[in-house]
C-alpha cells in the first residue's frame, strides 16, 4: 500500500497506526505527530518525508523495519525492530536502534546522532556527528566523514577510509576484533585514535596505513596493561602536538614502516622511520 500525501501534513495521536502490515509506503509529505503504532509491520518505507518530532520517540515492534530515503528526521529515539535503514537522507536525534541499523548517504550535510546501538551497524558515505556507537556483533564505518567518537562496541570492527576531525578522539573501550585501515585522524582535542581496552581483545586488531595528522595529544596513543593482540604497521603521523604514536611498552606488536614526520615527540614503543 502507498500513501501519497501530495505536500501535505499527517497529524493525530498516533499519526499512524500499522499492525500486522507489510509493504507501507508513505511518500511526499510530513509526519509530525509525536509517536506512531507499528507493531510487525514489515518494510515499511518513508521517500521524500519530513517525519518526527525533536520531543518524540518512535518505536516499530516486532518483527520491523523500517526504510527513510530523502527524507529528513527529528527524533529523540527511533528504534525500528529488525532493522533501520536510512538512506540519503538528513537527520538529528538523540538515539537510533535496531538489530541492524543501517546509515547510507545524505544530503551533504552534517547528521547528528548521540548514540547508535544495534547488533550490527553500517555507517557508509555519510557525514555524521556522533557521540557513541556500540554493535554487539559487527560495526562497520567506512567512507565517511565524522567528527571524534567513543567506541562501546564489543564484536568485530572495521573503520575503512574515513576521515576523523575536530572531535575529542576516536575511542575504542571496549575488546574488539577487526581493522583500523587507511583512516585519517586529524585536528583531534586531544589524540587522534585512542585504544584504552583493559581486557584480553577475542581477535586480532590490526591498525594499518592510517594517518594522524595535526592532533593536539598523540595522534596514535594505545594504553592498555596488557600484553594485547594488536598490530600497528604502515601508519604515518605529522605535526602532532605530542607523540605520533604512542603505546605502553610490550602491549603492542610493531609491524614495521610506520613514519614520523614532525611530531613534537616523535614515537614511544612503536619505531618510526
Amino acid at each position: 500500500m502507498t500513501i501519497n500525501l501530495n505536500g501535505h501534513k499527517l497529524s493525530g495521536s498516533p499519526a499512524l497506526d500499522m499492525t500486522d502490515v507489510d509493504g507501507t509506503t508513505i511518500r511526499n509529505g510530513t509526519v509530525a505527530a509525536i509517536n506512531v503504532v507499528a507493531d510487525n509491520a514489515t518494510n515499511t518505507r518513508f521517500i521524500d518525508t519530513t517525519f518526527g518530532n525533536r520531543n518524540g520517540s518512535y518505536f516499530w515492534n516486532g518483527t520491523t523495519s523500517a526504510t527513510f530515503v530523502r527524507s529528513k528526521i527529528n527524533a529523540w529515539r527511533l528504534f525500528c525492530g529488525a532493522r533501520c535503514h536510512l538512506l540519503n537522507s538528513s537527520f538529528t536525534m538523540e538515539q537510533i536502534g535496531a538489530t541492524h541499523v543501517v546509515i547510507q548517504g545524505d544530503q551533504g550535510t552534517i547528521n547528528g546522532i548521540n548514540h547508535i546501538g544495534a547488533t550490527q551497524i553500517d555507517v557508509v558515505n555519510t557525514k555524521l556527528n556522533l557521540l557513541t556507537l556500540g554493535g554487539s556483533e559487527r560495526a562497520t564505518v567506512r567512507d565517511s566523514e565524522l567528527d571524534g567518537f567513543e567506541m562501546i562496541t564489543t564484536g568485530r570492527i572495521e573503520l575503512l577510509r574515513n576521515t576523523f576531525t575536530g572531535g575529542n578522539w576516536v575511542g575504542v573501550h571496549k575488546p574488539v576484533q577487526g581493522v583500523i585501515r587507511g583512516n585519517r585522524f586529524e585536528k583531534m582535542k586531544s589524540a587522534g585514535l585512542l585504544v584504552d581496552m583493559k581486557e584480553t581483545l577475542p581477535g586480532p586488531l590490526l591498525v594499518e596505513r592510517n594517518t594522524f595528522a595535526e592532533n593536539v595529544g598523540d595522534g596514535l596513543r594505545i594504553n592498555v596493561p596488557l600484553p594485547l593482540d594488536i598490530t600497528v604497521r604502515k601508519n604515518t603521523s605529522e605535526n602532532n602536538s605530542q607523540y605520533g604514536m604512542w603505546a605502553t611498552a610490550g602491549t603492542v606488536t610493531d609491524g614495521g614502516k610506520n613514519v614520523s614526520n614532525n611530531d613534537a615527540l616523535g614515537c614511544f614503543t612503536i619505531v618510526c622511520a
